[in-house]
C-alpha cells in the first residue's frame, strides 16, 4: 500500500513538472552519517596533501547541512560524538591564513553557537581571545565572521556567566568604540554585548564599569547609524544596563529621558519597540516612576498593548506593555492613576491574546494592578476572570504562577469572592492546590479558604433573611407551615 502511493505521489510530481515545464529536486534530509563522514574528513584534512580550497568548501557543506537542525538535533550529536572537533579541530581551523577556510570556519562556529551543547564546547577563554583577535583583522570579511561566532556563543546562560568572567564585555566595549572597525562588525559587536547584559546579574556588572562610557557609546549609535537594526540593539543594550538603578538614575540626570520618550513614539516598530522596553525597565526605579509617569508613561504602554496585528514584533510590544504596567504599578497612588487611565482595559485585552507569553505578562500586571481593591472591582466586571481561570488551566507552570497571583490579589474583596464563586472558580482552585509548584499550591490552599468562607458567609446571611421573612410573616399572622383555616 505505501509503495503504490509513493508511486502515486512521485507520478503526480512528475505530471506537475511537465505541465510547468520544470523539474522539481527532491530535497533528501542528511543523515547523521553523513554529518560524521564530513566532519571525520575535516578532521583527517592535512596542508601537505589535501587542498585548501577543498577544505573550505568542506567547511561550508557542513555548514549547510547542519542548520537547518542544529539547535534541535545536530548540535547536540556532534558534541556527543566530535568533541575533539569542536575543541581542537574547529579552533585550529579559525587561525588559518587562507581567508576562505577561516571565513567558513567562523561561519561554522556561529552555526554551532545556536547550540547550548556545542557552545558548551566551543565557549573557552582562548576561543573569545581569537574572535575579539580577529575581529581586529583588516580583512572585514574575517571581522564579521568574527563577531558574528560571538553573537550565538554568548546566547546561552552558562557561556554568558563565563564570557563576562573572562571580561568579554571590556573588550566588546573597546571594539565597539574602536573607529577602523566596520558597520556590520560594529553591529554585531552591539549584539554581543546586548546578549551579554540579558541576565540581570552580568547587567548590574556591566553598568558598573565606566557607566558614563556605555551611555555616550550607544545613544550615539542611536542618534548617527542609519541602520534600524544596530540602532535597534544599542537600545536594547541600554534598557538591559537600566535594570540597574544607578544606570537609569545616571539617564535621567543626564536628562535622556525625553528623548527615549520622543523614540518611543516613532512610526519604525523596531525604534518604538526597543525604546518601550528602556522605559519599562526604568519603571523599576522607584526614584524616576513618577518623572516617567509625567511623561505619560501609562498611556503609552495603554497604546501600545491594544494592538490588534498579528506580527511577531506586535506581540513583543505588548509583552513590554504589560512589563511597563507592572512596573509602574508600584504603590497607592500610581495604580489608582494606572486604573483611570486606561490599564484596565489594556490588560483584559492583552489576556485575550493568543500567545501565552503575553497573557502570562498580563496576569502579573493584573496582579499588581489588583491590590488597589476598585481596580480589582473594575477588572472583574469587565470579565477577565475567565481569561485567567484558562491560563490558570493550560498546564504551564509559568502561567499557573502568574494566574494563582493574579487571583490571589484580585479576590481581596468580598464582591469579587461571590462573582469568583459564580464563574465556578472553586474547583479550579481546589485543582491547583495539587501543583507541583509549592507555592502556586500554597497560595491556592489559601484561597480555597477564603472561598469557603465567603460561601458559608453566603449562607449565613441567606438564612439570617429566611429568619427575618419567617418572623415578618408570624407578625402579620400568617401561619408558616400549616394550610389555612379556608382549605380543605
Amino acid at each position: 500500500m505505501r509503495v503504490a502511493r509513493r508511486r502515486m505521489v512521485k507520478a503526480l510530481r512528475d505530471f506537475i513538472a511537465f505541465i510547468t515545464c520544470s523539474q522539481e529536486k527532491e530535497v533528501v534530509e542528511p543523515s547523521e552519517k553523513d554529518v560524521d563522514e564530513l566532519v571525520s574528513l575535516c578532521m583527517k584534512w592535512k596542508r601537505s596533501s589535501g587542498s585548501v580550497a577543498k577544505l573550505a568548501k568542506m567547511l561550508v557543506s557542513l555548514r549547510d547541512m547542519i542548520a537547518a537542525e542544529v539547535e534541535e538535533r545536530y548540535g547536540k550529536h556532534i558534541a556527543r560524538t566530535h568533541g575533539e572537533f569542536l575543541k581542537e579541530t574547529l579552533p585550529g581551523l579559525c587561525k588559518f591564513k587562507e581567508v576562505p577556510v577561516q571565513t567558513a570556519a567562523f561561519d561554522l562556529l556561529y552555526t554551532l553557537g545556536l547550540s547550548d551543547d556545542a557552545a558548551t564546547y566551543l565557549a573557552t577563554t582562548d576561543m573569545f581571545k581569537l574572535c575579539v583577535t580577529s575581529a581586529k583583522s583588516k580583512n572585514k570579511l574575517i571581522s564579521v565572521a568574527a563577531t558574528a561566532a560571538l553573537t550565538t556563543l554568548v546566547n546561552h546562560e552558562d557561556t554568558r556567566y563565563s564570557a563576562s568572567d573572562e571580561g568579554l564585555d571590556k573588550s566588546v566595549t573597546n571594539l565597539i568604540n574602536d573607529s577602523a572597525l566596520g558597520v556590520r562588525a560594529k553591529r554585531n559587536c552591539v549584539v554581543v554585548f546586548a546578549r551579554l547584559a540579558d541576565d540581570p546579574e552580568v547587567a548590574s556588572l556591566m553598568s558598573a564599569k565606566n557607566p558614563e562610557q556605555l551611555l555616550k557609546t550607544f545613544l550615539d549609535f542611536v542618534d548617527k547609524t542609519n541602520d534600524t537594526d544596530t540602532e535597534k540593539w544599542a537600545l536594547i543594550s541600554i534598557a538591559r544596563l537600566a535594570l540597574n538603578d544607578e544606570f537609569s538614575d545616571l539617564m535621567a540626570k543626564k536628562g535622556h529621558i525625553p528623548h527615549i520618550f520622543e523614540l518611543s513614539r516613532d512610526k519604525i516598530p523596531a525604534r518604538k519597540l526597543a525604546a518601550a522596553l528602556v522605559i519599562a525597565n526604568m519603571a523599576r526605579n522607584k526614584n524616576l516612576r513618577e518623572m516617567l509617569v509625567k511623561y505619560r508613561a501609562i498611556q503609552l504602554f495603554c497604546t501600545i498593548a491594544m494592538n490588534t496585528s498579528e506580527r511577531v514584533d506586535m506581540a513583543e510590544m505588548q509583552l513590554v506593555a504589560a512589563l511597563g504596567l507592572k512596573n509602574l504599578a508600584s504603590n497607592f497612588e500610581l495604580r489608582a492613576l494606572a486604573g483611570k487611565t486606561g490599564a484596565i482595559a489594556a490588560c483584559i485585552f492583552m489576556m485575550k491574546s493568543q500567545q501565552a507569553e503575553v497573557q502570562r505578562y498580563a496576569a502579573l500586571a493584573i496582579a499588581e494592578l489588583a491590590l488597589y481593591e476598585p481596580n480589582g472591582v473594575k477588572f472583574c466586571k469587565g470579565g477577565v476572570l475567565k481569561w485567567i481561570i484558562r491560563l490558570a488551566r493550560s498546564g504551564d507552570v509559568r502561567s499557573e504562577t502568574a494566574a494563582i497571583t493574579a487571583l490571589s490579589n484580585l479576590l481581596m474583596s468580598p464582591e469579587n469572592q461571590q462573582t469568583m464563586i459564580a464563574e465556578d472558580g472553586t474547583k479550579l482552585v481546589d485543582f491547583l492546590t495539587n501543583s507541583r509548584n509549592p507555592r502556586v499550591a500554597h497560595i491556592a490552599k489559601t484561597l480555597l479558604k477564603r472561598l469557603r468562607i465567603a460561601k458559608l458567609r453566603t449562607a449565613c446571611k441567606f438564612a439570617a433573611r429566611l429568619k427575618a421573612t419567617g418572623n415578618a410573616l408570624i407578625e402579620q399572622g400568617v401561619t408558616i407551615g400549616e394550610p389555612d383555616s379556608g382549605e380543605s
